[in-house]
Order: structure tokens, then C-alpha cells, then sequence
């Protein structure tokens, strides 16, 4: 909402004994949206606002899981104190740290399908790893844009909702959800914070 709301919302919450830290400027951005509620990690793909949550398609993953909620405990401890952050959890996928390697680990894994929300889809290497599966005879569609365009991924636009998630469903056994797009900036050079859900329950509410 720009600088000037920016700093009257920061106001607020101080008012109210909210503790607000400032982030780094090593990173272009801090994109990640992430809470932590009395042990509970939410780990979404969308912002806390009007437009996002009432006029927009996304989605978020919610869990108890210890290991999990304590390696985001850590992110936050790291980013809210500008510490340098030390990834450790292999279903944690963390920008820059560790986002290319899981979700290229996450692509290279499909057997049969990948159905991907993403607004555009463009960083090179993932790219090619998409035309790779193709190849390989797993069947990929996506809700968004592939640039440039790979013959056989299927593309098609969300009919009446703004597009703001980040999604890949992996044989409607797993689901990463996140706010990276797999594009090369919010892969390697702002903070994004996404999801590995192993579930299949999970995956399949995602696919349908």
C-alpha cells in the first residue's frame, strides 16, 4: 500500500505492543507469507488482504508437524533478528537457500502428472526440467503462463479469479504451495517460503 500506509500500519501495531522488526536489505524482497500460531505453522500463498483472500485463487498448508514448526521458528528467529539463515529441512523450501533444489528434486520426482499454478513460469533450468518430463511422458498442465512456450505442457487461465498461488501437485501424491513462482528472481534473490505436503489428501484437494 506504499511507504506512507506502510509506516501508519507499523504505528499502529507498536501502539498496541506489537513488536515490529524491519527487514534486511540483502534481499530485493521478503515476499513469504508465514505465521506460527501456538505451534501451528500456516504456510500460504497469499497476503492478509481483501483482494487476495476474498477475490483471488490460492491456497495454504497447515501443520503441527515438530520438525517442520521448528524449522520455520528458526527462518523467523534468523529474519527477524537479520541473522544469516541456515536451511535444514529438506520440505521447508526456502529462497534463496534452498528453493531451486527442492523444487527441482520435487519436478524430476513425477511419474505420471504435474499440475502447476503458476503466474509465470520462466526461469530457464526449470523450464527445461518441465520439456524434460514432458519427454518423459508425464503429462504437465498449467494454470498461468510457460515462457518460452514448451510444445505438449498444456496452459490455460483462471476463468473469473485473480491468480495469486503458487502450486505443484505431483501424481495427486504430493503438493508444494508456496510464494515462489518458478521464476529466476524469486528463486535466487528474495525471500520466499513454500511447502512440501507429502500428504495425498492434501494433493488431491489441490488437483480437483
Amino acid at each position: 500500500g506504499g511507504e506512507k500506509r506502510l509506516r501508519k500500519l507499523e504505528m499502529s501495531f507498536l501502539a498496541s505492543g506489537v513488536t515490529v522488526c524491519r527487514t534486511a536489505d540483502d534481499l530485493t524482497r521478503h515476499h513469504g507469507k508465514m505465521m506460527i500460531v501456538d505451534g501451528e505453522l500456516y504456510v500460504l500463498g497469499f497476503n492478509l488482504t481483501e483482494l487476495d483472500i476474498n477475490r483471488s485463487r490460492s491456497f495454504g498448508v497447515v501443520t503441527k508437524e515438530p520438525s517442520l514448526v521448528k524449522a520455520a521458528s528458526a527462518l523467523f528467529q534468523a529474519d527477524s533478528t537479520r541473522q544469516p539463515f541456515e536451511a535444514t529441512h529438506d520440505r521447508l523450501v526456502v529462497s534463496p537457500e534452498t528453493t531451486r533444489k527442492l523444487l527441482s528434486q520435487f519436478i524430476k520426482g513425477a511419474k505420471k502428472e504435474l499440475l502447476i499454478y503458476d503466474e509465470k513460469v520462466s526461469d530457464k533450468a526449470m523450464v527445461k526440467l518441465l520439456r524434460d518430463r514432458v519427454e518423459a511422458g508425464v503429462e504437465v498442465k498449467v494454470i498461468g503462463k510457460v515462457t518460452p512456450a514448451v510444445p505438449g505442457i498444456f496452459t490455460a487461465k483462471t476463468p473469473r479469479l485473480r491468480l495469486h498461488v503458487r502450486a505443484i501437485v505431483r501424481d495427486r501424491k504430493a503438493v508444494f504451495v508456496g510464494s515462489q513462482s518458478l521464476r529466476r528472481p524469486q528463486i535466487d534473490g528474495r525471500r520466499e517460503i513454500g511447502i512440501i505436503s507429502p500428504h495425498s489428501k492434501v494433493a488431491a484437494a489441490v488437483a480437483r
